[in-house]
């Protein structure tokens, strides 16, 4: 099952494929025209290579007002160190070469250290010159963004590194990614929601506090026009309520002796309502059966 934290990234990139422009020129040293037109084209990933082989995300960017494209770059993450990678990696790239003939580039996300050193490893095809070096986005690469004001001109480029763990989860620099994710939220509210959320799965406890600190009071001009981590708290208040509910019906059952079968316990437990969930819990106390809960 795909995670998150994998899908996290590739889904900012589906989002926003302009970011892999800023993070080509930024982070690589690619220069991209500002007037390109730049398109996510994940849908026919299929289509690069055998079913066996699916990139994560696919982007063509096409420069000086032409409509076919001038670039092609694949996308991936990667949380763990995999050896069939430099096998379908070069598959990729060469497949994507082939369909767009254009220079073409694979960017790896990999938020742990390890992986990312790995994953920066040359790839020896065993042809002369012909080796593969992934661009690589994680620890271990310098800073793509250094204040607020940046984080602000490139939000979705900085919430993908503090996703890959370029920016330091330290008390200055979640400044840099309260901004960008401040940004997007006001422009967005739902979007930011999502990527705030990504943001705060990959932080520590005492990280996710000085983040919400910043939500809460805003930093240098950057501030949140509604607060995400009040939904948060409110959400998981709601939730925690129903799910201790939910655990009293079972327990007065369980008590009276009453058999429950698994369906039934499921349906109770994934119930989210508190009235519902108040109505039986008064009819478990005299329900001849677990069955008789549902009316």
């Amino acid at each position: 099952m795909v995670s998150a934290k994998h899908e996290g990234p590739i889904q900012i990139i589906r989002d926003n494929p302009e970011v892999v422009a800023q993070l080509l020129h930024t982070a690589f040293g690619i220069a991209v025209s500002d007037a390109a037109t730049i398109r996510s084209t994940s849908e026919t990933c299929t289509q690069l290579a055998p079913a066996a082989y699916v990139a994560d995300n696919v982007v063509e960017i096409c420069e000086a007002g032409s409509t076919e494209p001038t670039i092609g770059v694949i996308a991936e993450t990667q949380l763990a160190k995999d050896p069939r990678k430099h096998g379908s990696w070069p598959l990729y790239l060469t497949s994507l070469h082939a369909k767009l003939m254009c220079p073409c580039y694979l960017l790896v996300i990999c938020p742990s250290r390890s992986v990312a050193e790995w994953a920066r490893e040359t790839i020896q095809i065993g042809h002369p010159g012909f080796n593969l070096a992934p661009y690589v986005l994680g620890p271990g690469m310098g800073p793509l963004v250094t204040t607020p004001d940046q984080a602000a001109q490139m939000p979705e480029m900085t919430v993908l590194a503090a996703l890959a763990n370029i920016i330091p989860k330290d008390k200055e620099s979640l400044k840099i990614t309260h901004a960008a994710l401040a940004t997007i939220s006001n422009e967005d509210e739902e979007i930011g929601k999502q990527y705030t959320d990504l943001v705060v799965d990959v932080l520590s406890k005492a990280a996710q506090e000085i983040l919400e600190g910043y939500v809460n009071t805003g930093v240098a001009g950057y501030k949140y026009k509604s607060s995400p981590f009040r939904r948060l708290h409110a959400e998981g208040k709601a939730e925690g309520k129903a799910e201790g509910e939910a655990e009293s019906v079972l327990k007065v059952l369980d008590a009276r002796g009453l058999s429950v079968s698994e369906e039934v316990r499921e349906q109770i437990l994934g119930c989210a309502d508190p009235e519902q969930l108040d109505q039986w819990l008064v009819r478990a106390a005299t329900a001849e059966s677990a069955d008789h809960l549902f009316g």
